[in-house]
């Protein structure tokens, strides 16, 4: 009797330990699936939807004629962190360029466009401008005489937009055939607008030069150096430079 009561109590605790097991690998199943279901749900971070802010550099450039000018939308920024592309278009040119930096040269004097559209990964698109100014140093050399039968001489030179500075240097040498008879001009620079910017009168022989920087170049187009004859015959040469 005592020794089937004791084969029971065995029996018993296989079973309540085989349960116990079954249970505890039922609980890590649980646990172990749930983190699995986990990772195979997880989802990325997603774009926050603001739109990208494009930039050009450099922005609002000179350059001369036929300068090559490197462009960048490097600048340009997401607060999303998405990845960006350039599209860029120019002025006169039909064709669209890609990329974050591009290269171009300007033949021409004048003013030109350039467009960057900057797009993000998520569709979101900015657009900026900016003009390029392409200018071209102007130098001039001429001479003559001025005398009572052909007492005045204007010469004229452009003054574009971006101008740094312009600069007429003079010569004048008297050619009167009487050596008593004393040569003398007037001098005078007049802007685009008809305006006298500078004039004397009375001037012999001798050098000198006229100096002005952009500040004081109020109006472009063609600004005009006057010579004119009071007295006697005067021999002239001029150097004439306009800086960009």
């Amino acid at each position: 009797m005592k020794k089937v009561t004791l084969l029971i109590s065995f029996l018993l605790l296989g079973v309540c330990v085989s349960g116990v097991y079954a249970y505890s690998e039922g609980m890590l199943d649980d646990i172990l699936g749930e983190d699995d279901q986990t990772d195979d749900n997880e989802t990325p971070v997603e774009s926050s939807g603001n739109p990208p802010i494009a930039r050009i550099t450099p922005s609002n450039p000179k350059i001369q004629i036929n300068e090559t000018i490197s462009f960048s939308g490097t600048d340009s920024t997401d607060s999303d962190g998405d990845s960006l592309s350039f599209m860029w278009s120019f002025e006169g040119d039909s064709k669209n360029y890609e990329g974050s930096n591009i290269e171009r040269n300007y033949p021409d004097k004048g003013e030109f466009l350039v467009k960057l559209v900057v797009t993000d990964s998520t569709g979101l698109s900015d657009e900026i401008e900016t003009t390029v100014l392409v200018v071209e140093d102007y130098h001039d050399e001429q001479s003559g005489n001025v005398n009572g039968n052909d007492n005045t001489e204007d010469i004229e030179m452009p003054v574009d937009n971006g101008v740094i500075s312009l600069r007429v240097e003079y010569s004048l040498e008297s050619a009167s055939i009487n050596p008593l008879e004393e040569s003398a001009v007037t001098l005078r620079l007049t802007d685009a607008d008809g305006a006298i910017i500078q004039e004397e009168t009375g001037v012999s022989e001798g050098d000198g030069a006229w100096s002005y920087s952009s500040d004081d170049l109020s109006s472009t187009g063609n600004y005009v150096f006057t010579i004119e004859s009071e007295s006697g015959s005067m021999d002239y040469s001029l150097i004439i430079d306009v800086k960009y």
